[in-house]
């Protein structure tokens, strides 16, 4: 450990210039005991609510509780953790620049910063490059997608909501504010309504055989398999993104196209039928891209 850092009890390392041997004339004290020294003139400036803390007249008569160190510095306790103060102090001071965050350190840095009062212009800089890390997104996308909301970044709210549509609705339900709830459940409606044009993609009608596909029964039967297959495929984020038509639709040549039972008896007399039995499935890729860059895809 280098002498311009203290580390804690509980192995937290206060780095410069939050540790011991930088200039400060206070100490923040985290709620596991981790003291961090700071500059008053720079939080005051930053949160009108310390510039507040600090105008309170000092001493007995006041009955303003005061804790000092060695040094006569004085110390404030906050209820914050000693990560969540030092990503705080370190967006505050004007040479200091953060690492990337995880999701759970930035959603307690926002907490900070709303009870604190501190604008969020900074702050938002750093949340953004959660929105660009797939991973993030891919584990947290209800975090994500709520903080956007709560930070009104729109764009960032847009990009979670497409990581967020295979999660049960109790689970929105339990998780989300009314409005970025309702948003979701308008996108789903949405994406119900228009399922129609991806199916539209694979013709079922014009490519099956004059015997599987001249009558409405076995057709509707197809179009039901085949919407299963679709509300599947159209469950991640980016689904146009390298869009195989034949994975995509789950189609196959010969009858049924969709979920063909290979133990059925007429399994093997129906392959030997024309149904879709015209060569790679896979030249409807392109079609079905297009279809997809007009599906509804986020709020």
């Amino acid at each position: 450990m280098s002498e311009d850092q203290d580390a804690s009890k509980d192995g937290f390392i206060v780095p410069a210039p939050f540790d011991s041997f930088s200039p400060g004339d206070c100490i923040l004290q985290s709620i596991e005991g981790v003291q961090f020294k700071a500059v008053r003139q720079i939080l005051a400036l930053a949160s009108p609510m310390m510039a507040d803390m600090f105008a309170l007249p000092q001493g007995e008569s006041h009955k303003v509780p005061r804790e000092e160190t060695s040094d006569h510095l004085p110390i404030i306790p906050m209820q914050e953790d000693a990560e969540t103060i030092h990503n705080l102090l370190v967006l505050l001071y004007p040479t200091s620049l953060l690492g990337t965050l995880g999701v759970q350190a930035t959603i307690k840095l926002v907490k900070a910063y709303d009870k604190y009062l501190i604008p969020k212009d900074r702050l938002l800089l750093s949340v953004v490059a959660l929105y660009n890390t797939k991973s993030a997104l891919e584990a947290s996308p209800i975090e994500l997608y709520r903080m956007a909301w709560e930070l009104e970044m729109m764009e960032e709210a847009k990009i979670a909501s497409r990581y967020m549509h295979g999660i049960p609705f109790k689970d929105l339900h339990a998780a989300l504010p009314l409005e970025p709830l309702e948003k979701l459940l308008d996108l789903r409606r949405r994406r119900e309504e228009e399922l129609d044009s991806l199916i539209a993609v694979a013709g079922l009608r014009s490519r099956m055989c004059s015997s599987h596909g001249g009558g409405d029964y076995p057709l509707f039967n197809e179009i039901v398999a085949l919407k299963a297959k679709v509300r599947q495929s159209i469950q991640v984020p980016y689904p146009e993104e390298g869009a195989s038509a034949s994975l995509f639709f789950g189609l196959t040549q010969g009858y049924p196209p969709t979920h063909p039972q290979s133990g059925d008896s007429s399994y093997n007399y129906s392959r030997r039928c024309s149904c879709f039995n015209d060569g790679n499935l896979d030249y409807m890729s392109p079609n079905l891209v297009s279809a997809l860059q007009k599906f509804p895809q986020c709020i």
